[in-house]
């Protein structure tokens, strides 16, 4: 079956146009990952003219980076519970509720692309993991200063567990990890990293 056509071109705005077409290049990388999506089927997809597209994107990496630059969720800041224990539950929950979106099978997909398009995975990490992955060192370095943890504590080893364990999850099971899932991660893999005991 091919992907041709999907909504009747029409005329818009610049603007109009690059809502429409940001909203079906994610449709897109859903349906098909970004190896087998086409620019052609964006366009269908966002009633749009190929050449208006292929007029702003010439390419399909542009296209891509594009709408990822343009569309990718921002984090919030940090949480200020109290407590290491109570901060990683806020963030990685927040993670998980990233994953629970249909955003989660597109940053997933796309780091799977890191190897063979390094441009495309690159923006997840820059705009997806590493702004996440600093506040929760940005936590970390809270906690010590308030006698919480050791200051030799504070490095990434426990940001990078947290944030692999929420991943890996993701990719081995299909789906966010519980709200259980999180404290058992939490409990029983970030906390003694920094020298906690739950």
């Amino acid at each position: 079956m091919t992907d041709t056509t999907d909504v009747r071109p029409r005329r818009r705005d610049r603007e109009g146009l690059r809502r429409a077409v940001y909203a079906a290049v994610l449709d897109k990388l859903v349906e098909h990952g970004y190896a087998d999506m086409t620019i052609e089927g964006v366009a269908a997809r966002a009633g749009a003219a190929k050449t208006s597209v292929y007029r702003y994107w010439p390419t399909k990496e542009q296209l891509v980076l594009d709408t990822l630059h343009n569309t990718m969720p921002q984090p919030e800041g940090a949480p200020s519970t109290g407590s290491i224990r109570g901060d990683f539950l806020v963030m990685l929950e927040k993670i998980r509720s990233l994953l629970a979106e249909p955003i989660g099978p597109i940053v997933t997909s796309l780091l799977g692309e890191r190897q063979r398009h390094p441009r495309i995975g690159a923006v997840v990490v820059d705009q997806i993991l590493e702004p996440r992955q600093r506040l929760m060192l940005d936590a970390l370095h809270q906690a010590a200063a308030r006698g919480e943890i050791a200051v030799g504590a504070v490095s990434l080893t426990p940001v990078l567990a947290a944030v692999g364990l929420m991943l890996q999850h993701y990719f081995l099971q299909g789906a966010a990890p519980s709200e259980g899932d999180i404290v058992h991660y939490v409990d029983h893999a970030i906390l003694p990293i920094v020298g906690i005991t739950p």
